[in-house]
């Protein structure tokens, strides 16, 4: 009787272990399958809700993003500067070794506020999202909600990172304004025109965006249990809600930057 109590005891100790690994794990888990197994992703976030480790990822992913980006800025500086200054390269030079020691000052500051701004945007866009469940009747937690958009934030962060490589294939000299700064990669191939505000919509209709948006509307079906109709509605509001906003921003800073 006790070798057999015993037996059960061990029995019940490996699979706490067994648990225990794979709650550890399950961030990893839910992280390659968004690539390989996107259901058994959500399924993981509907049950163990990991949210940290891919927000940490997030974080340093884009801390190097930052720093391997910080050249264009000056560059897009320079290039106006050219245009503005024909004939004057001792001039421009003068006022960029001027603008690149400032940056170099601020660049740590900006490195050091970026996690600040993810998270804040982390913090709207999961909020949005929660709220926007609620409505349609999901059975959900706050958690899941953040979860499930940290998860789904790694592929705006790849397009982010798709954008960095786009814009050095172009040629950093094709870069005139800070708008330039976005390669097109989506209907703004074809349709793009002078008015900014109309390419941001063309620009939000990219491989990245699709994805994003299938993947938000799976995820919403499976963590928040709605019925896929309400699923897909969901996501057409979050675009639509997120593209107003840029087009309203880019809109603006259009009017407000030189060109």
């Amino acid at each position: 009787m006790t070798e057999h109590a015993g037996s059960i005891h061990d029995g019940r100790n490996i699979e706490t272990n067994a648990d225990h690994s794979q709650g550890r794990n399950a961030w990893l888990k839910a992280l390659t399958g968004l690539f390989a197994s996107p259901r058994r992703s959500f399924e993981i976030i509907r049950r163990r809700n990991p949210w940290l480790a891919p927000l940490l990822l997030l974080v340093a992913g884009s801390a190097a993003l930052a720093m391997a980006s910080a050249p264009l800025g000056l560059q897009t500086m320079r290039n106006q500067l050219t245009e503005r200054l024909p004939g004057n390269p001792e001039q421009v030079d003068a006022m960029m070794a001027q603008f690149e020691q400032a940056a170099s000052a601020t660049r740590w500051l900006a490195m050091a506020t970026g996690p600040l701004q993810l998270a804040i945007a982390l913090a709207v866009q999961t909020v949005f999202v929660w709220l926007l469940a609620i409505a349609l009747q999901g059975r959900l937690r706050f958690v899941q909600s953040l979860s499930l958009m940290v998860h789904l934030a790694l592929i705006i962060h790849l397009k982010s990172w798709a954008n960095f490589f786009l814009l050095h294939v172009r040629g950093t000299d094709a870069i005139r304004s800070q708008l330039d700064l976005q390669a097109p990669m989506g209907l703004d191939l074809l349709l793009a025109g002078d008015n900014a505000t109309l390419n941001v919509v063309y620009a939000s209709i990219n491989p990245f965006t699709v994805w994003f948006l299938a993947l938000l509307a799976l995820g919403a079906a499976t963590v928040f249990e709605v019925p896929q109709r309400k699923a897909w509605l969901l996501a057409a509001i979050y675009w639509a809600a997120s593209t107003a906003l840029t087009a309203a921003t880019t809109g603006l800073a259009a009017r407000l930057m030189p060109t």
